[in-house]
């Protein structure tokens, strides 16, 4: 499939850069555009101090990408509703996400809703660590 713009989700861990990885190199086969963001489940609203470190940490993972990123955003609420918004929005038609195969993952998985959630393909990285 050739793939225009895709949305990397990461949660700025060590296992994003191999969320990251994996989209870029879907993307260099496509020449695509290959946006990063983060979505914090977590909080309602980011203080101005959370924000700036938020923003560093996603830049610090665009740095490292070696691939160019279109954009890097940082957004709050649910992530499936964000995901699928975004989806809409940009014109996003592959989602790159990745998934913990740990007890509290599968219990509490966010996949299922995102996969449900967002129109356009999806990669789920298994992440091991």
């Amino acid at each position: 499939m050739n793939y225009q713009h895709i949305l990397v989700a990461v949660d700025l861990t060590d296992s994003s850069q191999t969320v990251i990885n994996r989209a870029i190199s879907i993307a260099q086969q496509n020449n695509s555009k290959l946006s990063l963001v983060f979505v914090d489940v977590d909080r309602v609203v980011l203080e101005p101090r959370d924000q700036q470190s938020l923003e560093q940490q996603l830049k610090a993972l665009a740095d490292q990408s070696h691939y160019p990123i279109d954009e890097a955003l940082i957004v709050v609420g649910d992530l499936h509703v964000k995901l699928s918004g975004m989806v809409k929005e940009m014109g996003i038609d592959l989602v790159v996400c990745g998934h913990h195969h740990k007890l509290w993952s599968r219990l509490f998985s966010s996949v299922p809703k995102v996969a449900n959630a967002v129109e356009t393909d999806l990669l789920v990285v298994y992440l091991d660590h």
